[in-house]
């Protein structure tokens, strides 16, 4: 029998009713899935939680590129790497064709013989245990709102004047009057000793210089700001005796003071403990090198395509290079 078609009509609009009726039925009580925006919240907080438990050797990377806070690489002739890997290309598949290639390589490759996911959530994604991928997750730290307590003369502006690097085998080490500590460990999941930068708006005296000469000119430049940061080094250098830096540049050692007197500064490793590229860091206050630095930064992450924010820009030296752990970087605003 035909339906007239207002009827008809009528009746499809009932039928259709009563669907959407029983699907929403269905639906009660059921927990809707999450939303695409808090994935990465969900995948940056196993990433995090995993590379705490590795830090207090709890759990282990089957990359082997996060390690214990309590693992010390002797220094020597050769420098021990580990692998490294971006955090969104890291799946289960490619750790493990990563360390087929690394155990067919180079002797001097820090790898895991047995790669074992031990981790209940996170392992690299995509098989061997873990079921998350990890996001793109960093942590940044800065001067800015910290110390502007630049001389009214010398420094009206609060431009960064020094900066000095503070290590120890504790998280705890403070930096040296008149200048101030930013709290981020520059050998972050790597192991090694914990070193930090520190910064001054100051005209800080004396400053670890070698020879009376160089004293005697570097204090004229003390009052002056910092307008650039280098690092320097690499996988051949070794332990470097006495102080050393490249020729021919307007650079200045970022010392690492012990103590209060000026024969007790000292250049340091930036891997000191962590194994890696042996890597040096240095200044300059050289008109020539640009506009002073108004502030200075560190930023720390699972990528290498880790960004500061607005604003600042980034040294696109890896400072835990060749030794695992985070990227890290120095920022800096002019």
């Amino acid at each position: 029998m035909k339906v007239p078609s207002y009827a008809g009509h009528k009746l499809v609009t009932l039928l259709a009713g009563l669907s959407l009726l029983a699907s929403c039925s269905k639906e009660t009580g059921v927990v809707p899935a999450d939303s695409p925006k808090d994935a990465p919240t969900q995948a940056q907080t196993a990433w995090n939680d995993f590379v705490q438990r590795v830090s207090e050797g709890v759990n282990s990377d089957p990359l082997g590129q996060y390690v214990s806070k309590a693992t010390q690489v002797a220094d020597g002739a050769t420098r021990p790497t580990r692998l490294k890997m971006n955090a969104e290309e890291r799946t289960w598949a490619r750790i493990q064709s990563m360390l087929a290639t690394a155990h067919g390589g180079e002797n001097s490759l820090i790898v895991p013989e047995e790669p074992v996911c031990d981790d209940g959530y996170y392992c690299g994604g995509g098989g061997g245990g873990g079921v998350v991928t990890p996001t793109v997750t960093s942590t940044f730290v800065s001067s800015e709102n910290l110390s502007y307590d630049g001389d009214p003369t010398d420094n009206p502006n609060n431009y960064i004047l020094d900066l000095e690097l503070a290590k120890s085998s504790y998280s705890s080490v403070g930096a040296q009057t008149g200048y101030t500590k930013l709290n981020l460990d520059l050998n972050k999941g790597a192991g090694g000793k914990y070193i930090y930068l520190c910064f001054s708006r100051n005209r800080v005296e004396d400053h670890g210089y070698t020879t009376s000469w160089e004293g005697n000119l570097g204090r004229t430049m003390d009052k002056f700001p910092v307008r650039k940061f280098e690092v320097y080094g690499g996988a051949g250098m070794g332990w470097v005796a006495g102080a050393w830096w490249p020729d021919y540049t307007f650079l200045d050692i970022i010392w690492n003071p012990t103590s209060g007197f000026i024969n007790s500064y000292k250049q340091i490793d930036l891997n000191d403990g962590a194994g890696g590229d042996a890597l040096y860091a240095f200044l300059s206050k050289n008109s020539g090198e640009g506009a002073p630095f108004k502030e200075v930064g560190i930023i720390a992450g699972n990528s290498s395509s880790i960004q500061p924010p607005a604003g600042w820009k980034r040294h696109n030296a890896d400072l835990n290079k060749g030794a695992g752990g985070d990227y890290i970087y120095f920022c800096y605003k002019q």
